[in-house]
This record gives structure tokens, C-alpha cells and sequence, in this order.
């Protein structure tokens, strides 16, 4: 269920998260930093993290400039939760799994998972003295330092949420504060971690978007960051069912779209895609909340390995350079280290990968000049409360020079038979191979076979008793 929300305050989804371009100094220090490790001897494994956006402006680059996929996880309450033992062992996990960005608040709130609405950790280290966020307890801040280091020796850049939605809520720390203060607390924060090549800054979090009072702590902790020079993408997450660009108040502000939806992901990412060129357009739309892993479905059921998949693979075939998936364990309940390696986070990395072989970077979606020409079901263009399960649309994407083609094909509504797809042949190249690729796996693949007509029919059920299938076409 959702609680309805005001225009004066964040609001917050039961069961569920209740919850800028830095080429220059950041990537020079990091990178002098490892050649002073090779000099003396040190082995050093060059790691990769999100600090800007492409020229064509579709994508994330890391600090050579270089792509990045972005495959993310939700740790929201990680760092008031756990300790720096913990923090070490989840990343170290993430980073086996693939894992290269991380969702997670700087400050914790009763409501964004965190032990108390002060701030303080698990171990009772409060942030600030005396509640003025522009006096900091160093022992608090000390320990984030460590945090936000662990991450990125792990290759993780953490999508940083120095104020969220949630803390800024009545009796939370950030609760009235003064655009001032938010300022100053903005500086304070890209000051100390300056030197700090993870870093993706972030605001909102389940947020309205239209509280006067909040938007000008929000604008103004922007403020305050872009005030020394730090130019690290930045993007605000409203609440479910949006864009960031929503809001005008954000459209204005926001290197990249964040899209919040619970429904079939292909819809709210084209929105995102597609909009008119313009001053700050286009912009990476990224699919970055959703369903998560052992939560349910708007009140219908426990979500499912294929919910979880469709998700993520109608984003990424519909212009998403990358995107987050999330558990039931973002506020790190007891016993989350046993459920760290589920089945679903072994599909999600290998479809990752998958994606990661191709020139993700260069595929357009399918959509105004249709590759996919029949039995693709029916497209959602609304904003329509939707379960996951309840359509079955084929989405596909293609490089412009027709070399790679991915197309997605859930399992039919019903799951009552194998479906069958027409292709635009004069789409594809002279030559090419064909091939399905189960997404179950991602690694088992059998020939797929076009006829003449362009018609191809997807294989039998995968091991589970699902049939969403990739359609691989490499020229």
C-alpha cells in the first residue's frame, strides 16, 4: 500500500525503502595516488567510478572518461547500521558480484532504516553536536571517511545521499533547518571529500518535491557543494512514479533522471529518453528504484526472480545506462549476511555482464522506428499503477550501424505458451548470428532462427518454470 502525502512532507511506501563532471582534480589525485603505490612496489588494480556524463549525454564515464555501466545496489541505512567490520564484508561481497555503485545515506533517520532520528550510528556516534549540522563530531565523520573508502577499494562509487527525504521529516536531524545551514553543511561536506573519486551526490529520497521549506534546504546543500568547485553529477529522487524532471524545481538542478517506479520500466525510462532536446537534454535516465527482492508487488505478492529480471532488463533495453536493484535488506535486518548470495543477485550479475559485453553504451530503444513490427503486446504510456506481471511488452535496442540488437521478451501473460516476434529485416545486417540467451543464466544460449517472413519464436521454459528470453543479433 501507499501512505498518501501531503504537499508538505516526504512520504514513504510500507514494506518498502520507508526509506556532477569530476574529471579533473578528483580522477588527477586518485590516479598519482596509484602511481605512487606502483612505485614503490605496491601490486594496484585500477578501479573504475562514476564521475560524469557522456558528451551525447546518455551515459556515465569514469574518471578516464571511459563508459560506465552502472550496476548498482541499495544499502540505504548501511552506515548508521553497521560496523566498519560489516561495511568491509558487504562490499567485499558486492564487489564479487559485481557490484559497482551503492544507494546508501550519509545520515541515518528511524524512518531511512537508521538507528535513531538524531543521527546517531548503531553504537550511539552522533553526527553533530548538539543537533547544528554545521558542527560536526569528528568521531562521526571519521568513521564515514572510513566507510567511503572501504567502498571505493572496492571499486564502488556510493550514489551519497548527504540529506535525504527522510531526515528531513519532523524530530530528524535536517527537520527546519536554515538554507544557511544547509549551505554551509553543502561545503562542508564536497570539502571533506574533495579528494574522493566515488562519490555521486544526491537528495530527495521518497520526496514530494514541493515542500517550500525542503526544496531550499535541498537547493541550497546543492548550493553550498557546487560553492568549492565540485562538479560530481548530482540528482534528486522524488517519490514513486516519477522523474526527477517532474518537478521543475529539479529539472533545473539534476545532471541525470532518476526513475522511481514499481511498474513495467521501460515506460517511465522512454519517458526520460525521450524528452525534447534542449539546454539540459538529453540527460541519463537511469532506472534506479523499484520492486525489491523478497518485498512485495503493491500488495499483491512477494516479488519473483522474473519481476526482479523484467525490471532490469526492460530498463536496460530501453536507454538506461545501467541501473539498482535493491532487497528487503536495505535496512540490514538480522541475519542479512546469510541472504547476501540469493539466486537472484547470481541472475543479476550475469545479466549485467551480459549487457556489459556489448556496446551497451550505443544502443537506441526500439520504440519511433520500430524494429520489433508485431506480437511485442501491448506498450504501457501511462503513469498507471501496473504490477510487473500483468504485461508481457517486448522492448529491444540497437546500435545505429545494426551490428548489435538486444531484444527483451517476457514471458507471455499467462505463461501459457511460447510467443512468437516479427522483426523488420531490412533492419538487421546482411550477416549476422542470432542467438537466445536465457536470462535465468545468462551464459546458456541456443541458435535462434529468423524465416523469411522475419518471424522468431522464443524456446521452452527455463528450469523455474518461466520464458522470458534476450534475443542476441550480432552482425
Amino acid at each position: 500500500m501507499t501512505i498518501k502525502h501531503s504537499t508538505k512532507a516526504p512520504t514513504r511506501r510500507v514494506g518498502r525503502r520507508l526509506r556532477l563532471l569530476a574529471l579533473g582534480i578528483v580522477g588527477v589525485l586518485y590516479l598519482s595516488g596509484l602511481a605512487s603505490a606502483a612505485s614503490a612496489g605496491s601490486p594496484t588494480v585500477v578501479k573504475s567510478y562514476v564521475t560524469g556524463i557522456s558528451s551525447n549525454g546518455r551515459y556515465f564515464v569514469d574518471q578516464t572518461g571511459a563508459p560506465i555501466l552502472v550496476k548498482g545496489d541499495s544499502p540505504w541505512a548501511m552506515f548508521p547500521d553497521l560496523s566498519p567490520t560489516q561495511v568491509e564484508s558487504w562490499a567485499a561481497n558486492r564487489e564479487g558480484h559485481g557490484v559497482n555503485a551503492a544507494i546508501v545515506a550519509l545520515i541515518g533517520s528511524t524512518t531511512n532504516g537508521g538507528p535513531s532520528d538524531d543521527g546517531a550510528t548503531y553504537d550511539g556516534i552522533l553526527p553533530f553536536v548538539g543537533g547544528n549540522i554545521t558542527n560536526w563530531n569528528e568521531t562521526y565523520w571519521a568513521r564515514m571517511d572510513n566507510y567511503l573508502t572501504i567502498l571505493k577499494d572496492h571499486g564502488i562509487t556510493a550514489f551519497l545521499y548527504p540529506m535525504d527525504g527522510w531526515n528531513t521529516l519532523p524530530g530528524a536531524v535536517f527537520h527546519g533547518k536554515s538554507n544557511a545551514d544547509s549551505y554551509t553543511y553543502g561545503q562542508k561536506v564536497a570539502t571533506r571529500y574533495a579528494s574522493y573519486p566515488n562519490i555521486v551526490w544526491m537528495a530527495g529520497g521518497d520526496y514530494n518535491g514541493y515542500d517550500s521549506t525542503i526544496n531550499g534546504e535541498f537547493q541550497n546543500l546543492l548550493a553550498g557543494i557546487r560553492s568549492t568547485g565540485n562538479t560530481r553529477p548530482f540528482s534528486t529522487q522524488l517519490n514513486d512514479e516519477t522523474l526527477s524532471t517532474d518537478v521543475s524545481t529539479y529539472e533545473a538542478l539534476v545532471n541525470w533522471n532518476f526513475a522511481y517506479t514499481y511498474t513495467p520500466t521501460y515506460q517511465k525510462v522512454l519517458k526520460g529518453y525521450k524528452r525534447p532536446a534542449g539546454s539540459r537534454d538529453p540527460r541519463p535516465v537511469m532506472f534506479s528504484e523499484g520492486n525489491y527482492e523478497g518485498e512485495h508487488i503493491h500488495g499483491s505478492g512477494t516479488t519473483t526472480n522474473e519481476t526482479l529480471r523484467r525490471q532490469q532488463l526492460w530498463a536496460l533495453t530501453s536507454g538506461s545506462p545501467g541501473e539498482f536493484a535493491g532487497s528487503s535488506d536495505w535496512q540490514f535486518n538480522a541475519g542479512w549476511e546469510t541472504r547476501l548470495d540469493t539466486v537472484w543477485i547470481t541472475q543479476m550479475q550475469k545479466n549485467r555482464d551480459f549487457f556489459a559485453s556489448l556496446n551497451w553504451q550505443q544502443l537506441v530503444p526500439d520504440d519511433s522506428v520500430p524494429l520489433v513490427t508485431a506480437g511485442r503486446g501491448t506498450k504501457l504510456t501511462t503513469d498507471s499503477t501496473l504490477d510487473i506481471l500483468q504485461n508481457d511488452y517486448v522492448t529491444a535496442a540497437q546500435t545505429p550501424d545494426k551490428s548489435q540488437t538486444v531484444v527483451y521478451v517476457p514471458t507471455n501473460t499467462g505463461n501459457t505458451n511460447a510467443r512468437t516476434i516479427t522483426l523488420d529485416l531490412s533492419r538487421l545486417p546482411a550477416t549476422y548470428t542470432a542467438t537466445w540467451v536465457d536470462p535465468t543464466n545468462a551464459t546458456s544460449t541456443q541458435p535462434a532462427t529468423i524465416n523469411a517472413t522475419g518471424n522468431v519464436t522464443t524456446p521452452g521454459l527455463h528450469t523455474d518454470g518461466t520464458r522470458d528470453w534476450l534475443l542476441a543479433i550480432r552482425g
